[in-house]
């Protein structure tokens, strides 16, 4: 998997994970001030070990680590609401 793969999945999995936090403030006051966040897509062990890894790497002495531990997600869907489409003559 490329650089640019794991940037791009992370990116994607980062932003759920903020609309999940934004659904579920529970969630994000049990996590740590500074705590150094990895997300664990279950559904793609490989990755998965990676971002666990470079976790790993990066973490600082005495920070907070926090598995996020992700059983798979959804495809995307619109959430516009009964749009409108008009074609000019």
């Amino acid at each position: 998997m490329t650089d640019q793969e794991m940037f791009s999945k992370n990116l994607a999995l980062s932003r759920e994970f903020d609309l999940y936090m934004l659904e579920h403030p529970e969630v994000a006051e049990r996590i740590p001030e500074q705590a150094l966040i990895v997300l664990l897509p279950e559904d793609d062990p490989d990755f998965c070990a990676k971002n666990l890894e470079i976790a790993k790497a990066r973490r600082e002495p005495g920070q907070p680590l926090v598995s996020v531990c992700v059983e798979k997600v959804n495809p995307p869907r619109s959430r516009l609401v009964n749009p409108r489409v008009e074609v000019a003559a």
